[in-house]
């Protein structure tokens, strides 16, 4: 099991979609991948495919977290 950062999962999810594949494309051209970039990239593709299946569902997430955060 991989312990994964709800919070950072929304923020990636809450950038959007043209961010999060603009983020993807300027990542992979990077020729060295250190262990924390391929876990930015994977945190990346996940909030991709969730924003392509999903989007109201991760918009509610997000403005979920959000009232959260706030209170």
């Amino acid at each position: 099991m991989i312990a994964r950062s709800v919070v950072r999962d929304a923020l990636a999810i809450s950038m959007g979609m043209d961010r999060v594949l603009e983020e993807i494309k300027f990542w992979e051209s990077k020729t060295k991948k250190v262990k924390s970039v391929k876990d930015r990239l994977e945190r990346l593709y996940t909030a991709r495919q969730q924003l392509k299946d999903n989007p109201k569902q991760s918009e509610n997430l997000v403005q979920q977290l959000k009232e959260i955060n706030n209170e």
